[in-house]
């Protein structure tokens, strides 16, 4: 199934955001084996609001439409930082009988994802919705990639 693109965040919602980002910790990602195995490993930083406070999951989930968040299992920001940050290729879930849904929003502008061989080039505040039986990765680039993502179970 080829990505959807989903309607544009506000201003509101991106500053908001940007300032919960802000605020929030971020760890490295634990190893992350995708079709490439250790030759490949996928690095990024992130924070998921399992380790948030109460008032910071709200802000969060107001930042996206209630039909997302009511089948959202975890929201976080993902971090791929410049001349490092990547995601392997993912094909995990590829031949999976079910698997979740990413809603994934560009923080900043110019981020690249593949979805499906399809390269997809995301501005600051536009979104795209992808299942995880697609295979997705992100290359290494020379600047900072940033996004608020959601995993739904559809």
């Amino acid at each position: 199934m080829a990505h959807i693109n989903r309607t544009l965040l506000t201003t509101e919602a991106l500053t908001a955001l940007d300032t919960l980002r802000s605020n929030v910790n971020f760890v490295s990602n634990s190893i992350r084996l995708g079709a490439n195995g250790n030759d490949n490993l996928s690095k990024y930083e992130v924070s998921k609001w399992k380790t948030w406070n109460r008032t910071q999951r709200s802000t969060f989930k107001s930042c996206f439409e209630s039909t997302d968040i009511d089948k959202a299992v975890i929201g976080y920001y993902l971090t791929f930082p410049a001349n490092t940050g990547r995601l392997d290729t993912m094909n995990t879930w590829q031949n999976a009988d079910a698997a979740g849904t990413i809603v994934a929003y560009s923080l900043s502008n110019n981020n690249i994802i593949y979805v499906d061989g399809e390269t997809i080039t995301v501005n600051r505040g536009q979104g795209i919705e992808f299942p995880l039986t697609d295979i997705h990765s992100v290359n290494t680039n020379t600047t900072q990639s940033d996004w608020a993502c959601l995993m739904l179970m559809k």
